[in-house]
C-alpha cells in the first residue's frame, strides 16, 4: 500500500525569510521557499510529511495542511558522509553507515537519519559545532569531562560528545518531537550514558556545571538566557554557541561578553555565525543581559 504524505503551506512576509528558515528547521530537508514575483511575499511549503507533522505545523504557524499528490518514487536520499576532524564520521542512512564502517578504521560512525529533526550535521551551524566539539575533546583527552547540550534537535552534539570521549552527556529541547527523535537516535547508535529530556531554557535553572556546554539556539534566545548558559559552564570550561545570523552577531557576542565570558573563536559560514568560548576562573555576572 502506498503511504500517504501531507503538505503544509503558508504565505508570509519576505522580510522574515531567515526567521522562517530557523522556525522550520526540523523540516529543512523538505522545505521549499518561493519568492512571489512582484510581491513582498514568500510561499512556504513543506512536503513528504506525516499527517501529525503537517497538523502540528498548522497548529503552530497557521497555513494549510493537505494530502500530497502522488509523486513518482524516489530512491533513498544520498548525502555524502561528513568527516569531522578525522575523528568522527556522520552519515544519514543505514546503508551509508555500513559502507563507512568498512573503511573508517577506529573512527566512530554516527548515524543521524535526515529529516527527523534539526541537526543532521550538514547545516552550517551544526557542522561548525561538531568541529568545535572535536577540538575541545582533543584538548580534554587526558581529563574526564561531561557535556550539556541545549537545543538538542536530533541529539547529534550530545551523541557526538559521547563518541568523542565524554563520560556522560545531557541534552534538552523544548520540542517534544525533537526529544523523541534524539532518544531514537541514541538507540539507533547504541549510545549509553546520554540523558535526553524536554527542556524550556527560559524556565530552566542550572543546578550544576559542565566542562563542556553547547547551545545551538535562536539568536534572540541566546541573548535572553546568556547568563544562565554561562553559569552552567564550569570555571575553565568551554561553551560552543551557534544558530546566530550574521546580522545579530554583534548583539549576541556582546551579551556573552557582558557575563565575563572569553570569546576564543568565531566562524562565519554564509549567513550563519558560530563561536567557541571559555568561562574564565573567577566571578561571572548572572543578571539579565537585555
Amino acid at each position: 500500500m502506498t503511504k500517504t504524505h501531507y503538505t503544509w503551506r503558508k504565505l508570509a512576509s519576505a522580510k522574515w525569510e531567515d526567521a522562517w528558515v530557523e522556525r522550520l528547521r526540523e523540516v529543512s530537508d523538505r522545505l521549499a521557499i518561493t519568492a512571489l514575483a512582484g510581491a513582498k511575499t514568500i510561499r512556504l511549503e513543506a512536503f513528504q510529511l506525516t499527517k501529525a507533522q503537517a497538523e502540528r505545523l498548522k497548529k503552530a504557524f497557521g497555513g494549510t495542511a493537505s494530502v500530497q499528490k502522488q509523486l513518482r518514487a524516489v530512491s533513498e536520499a544520498v548525502t555524502a558522509p561528513i568527516r569531522v576532524r578525522d575523528c568522527l564520521v556522520v552519515v544519514g542512512s543505514e546503508s551509508a553507515r555500513k559502507a563507512e564502517k568498512k573503511q573508517a578504521g577506529d573512527r566512530p560512525v554516527l548515524l543521524i537519519p535526515a529529516g527527523m529533526a534539526f541537526g543532521t550535521g550538514d547545516h552550517a551551524t551544526t557542522a561548525t559545532c561538531l568541529r568545535f566539539l572535536a577540538d575541545v575533546s582533543d584538548e580534554l583527552a587526558d581529563a574526564p569531562w561531561e557535556m550539556l547540550d541545549l537545543g538538542a534537535g536530533s541529539g547529534i552534539l550530545a551523541l557526538a560528545a559521547r563518541l568523542l570521549g565524554a563520560r556522560k552527556a545531557e541534552a534538552g529541547d523544548f520540542d517534544p518531537h525533537a526529544v523523541r527523535t534524539a532518544k531514537e537516535n541514541a538507540r539507533l547508535n547504541d549510545i549509553k550514558a546520554v540523558t535526553i529530556k524536554k527542556l524550556d531554557v527560559r524556565d530552566w535553572k542550572p543546578t550544576r556545571t559542565w566542562k563542556v556546554v553547547a547551545a545551538n539556539l535562536f539568536s534572540d534566545l541566546l541573548m535572553e538566557v546568556a547568563p544562565k548558559i554561562v553559569a552552567a559552564v564550569a570555571p575553565g570550561g568551554r561553551l560552543v554557541f551557534s544558530g546566530i545570523l550574521r546580522t545579530q552577531e554583534t548583539e549576541v557576542v556582546a551579551a556573552f561578553r557582558k557575563t565575563g565570558l572569553q570569546i576564543d573563536r568565531l566562524v562565519r559560514k554564509g549567513k550563519w555565525v558560530s563561536g567557541l568560548a571559555t568561562r574564565p576562573q573567577g566571578r561571572i555576572l548572572t543578571g539579565k543581559t537585555r
